[in-house]
């Protein structure tokens, strides 16, 4: 077992001491530092035991640890002085606000709000994939309890999702989660639904509205949020205190929430609607020019960040229609990284922490689809290293493509991911996940790695 302290210990001392630290958050691989002064040895904490790789510069530090950092973490903010910013990436009120790219704002937004439920997701993926065989098998009754208990768990957070997203949005924007929740409800309130059956034009204190289903929808609730956050905010500098709370509270119900339902929503739904219909458009045009763009290309969207670009539509897909395309073609490049990583261990005989690294990745990411040790212990390493990823990729892609494999479920890649992938393509979805693999693995012999840092 690691020694988790001694390793936060050297971490600390490599960067310029705990009094160095003006702020320290995690995401599910990484360390990310801000420092007081840019005094780091980077290349001494490259050598660090445990420490994978060390990304940017200066008072802006990235250690990436792997699937121990919440270990590391722990004990090294024990070390801290008071008055240290730490948190999660995941927890939006860890991000900061000062600088940045309007597009990395974008991403973090989205990334602030749909993270925290990812686990729920892929849980609730591998639940439902688990029931549907079950029940095509006839090993469970689909009448009974077991099964409506565990349907219901599994099922619960696409019909609700827009009351969650409106708690997470808000955290997010920095506004009341309380009146955020009641946006989402609205959305799914009996009362609302049941006017889908209803005769004749529906209005809104005399303008026209489309009614729509708008659970397991995901941008009527946050875009409906971001507005009732900029009107909290510009009313909370104009009104007296006595009487904000209830003049905000009252122009979110009779506002905020009608313009959510007569504009959001319909414009939400349209947005979804064209992005996923024309993913799927591309897929009819050329199934293989489809896969191999999504297999070979889309596996760097997690390298930058951009995977959360795409998220939403890959919920709103099995939320609406029960399946999605997209994603059994784009975690081929997981798993041509998982081949990648086979062949540095197999290669790398007298480097022990390259091995190491290697083979930490090789097995998170078969078995889990978490690749950040190969992305950020390999990749970003190694240059020669991007042509079996985009190859390996785009073989499976192409696979995946040529015979419409699709998904179930929220789910990515890793062995432990299967349920949400059976059906009748799950056949070609192993075939081309041992295509990436295998090709990855293949060509990372052939052209070998180099010394040299990217």
């Amino acid at each position: 077992m690691a020694d988790y302290k001694k390793m936060a210990m050297e971490i600390a001392e490599k960067i310029g001491g705990v009094e160095n630290v003006k702020d320290v958050y995690h995401c599910a691989t990484r360390l990310r530092f801000t420092l007081k002064n840019a005094k780091a040895d980077v290349e001494a904490l490259k050598k660090t035991k445990g420490v994978i790789n060390v990304l940017g510069q200066g008072t802006q530090l990235q250690v990436v640890i792997g699937n121990e950092v919440d270990q590391v973490y722990d004990e090294l903010t024990a070390m801290l002085p008071e008055g240290v910013n730490t948190g999660t990436v995941d927890d939006p009120e860890a991000e900061r606000e000062d600088g940045g790219r309007w597009i990395d704002k974008v991403f973090n937004a989205i990334s602030g709000i749909f993270a925290p439920y990812l686990p729920l997701l892929t849980a609730s993926g591998v639940i439902s994939g688990l029931l549907t065989l079950a029940a095509n098998q006839g090993w469970m009754n689909t009448a009974g309890g077991t099964y409506s208990i565990l349907s219901a768990a599994s099922n619960a957070m696409f019909n609700f999702f827009p009351i969650l997203l409106s708690y997470t949005a808000s955290k997010q924007f920095h506004c009341n989660p309380y009146i955020a929740v009641v946006i989402g409800a609205t959305l799914l309130h009996p009362t609302f639904t049941g006017l889908s059956a209803a005769e004749g034009a529906l209005n809104y204190m005399g303008i026209p509205f489309m009614m729509g289903s708008y659970a397991g929808s995901v941008i009527p609730a946050i875009a409906g949020v971001g507005l009732y956050s900029v009107i909290e905010k510009k009313l909370r500098k104009a009104l007296p205190a006595s009487i904000q709370n209830l003049v905000i509270t009252l122009i979110a119900m009779v506002i905020v929430v009608p313009l959510t339902i007569i504009v959001f929503g319909p414009v939400g739904n349209t947005i979804s609607n064209a992005i996923a219909n024309g993913l799927n458009s591309i897929l009819s045009l050329s199934p293989v020019v489809a896969g191999i763009i999504a297999g070979g290309l889309c596996g760097y969207m997690a390298v930058f960040g951009l995977q959360w670009g795409v998220i939403p539509i890959i919920i709103y897909n099995i939320a609406n229609i029960g399946y999605d395309y997209f994603t059994p073609m784009w975690m081929m490049g997981p798993y041509a990284q998982v081949g990648i990583a086979l062949a540095v261990f197999l290669m790398a005989k007298k480097d022990a922490q390259l091995r190491q690294v290697s083979l930490t990745g090789f097995l998170t990411g078969l078995f889990t689809g978490i690749t950040e040790p190969i992305i950020y212990g390999l990749l970003t390493r190694f240059k020669k290293l991007h042509i079996p990823f985009i190859v390996g990729g785009a073989v499976g892609g192409a696979i995946c493509g040529i015979f419409r494999v699709k998904v179930n479920a929220f789910l990515f890649a890793g062995i432990l991911n299967f349920p949400g992938y059976f059906g009748p393509t799950f056949v070609w979805y192993v075939v081309a996940m041992v295509a990436a693999i295998g090709v990855a693995c293949l060509l990372t012999f052939v052209l070998g790695y180099e010394d040299k840092k990217a």
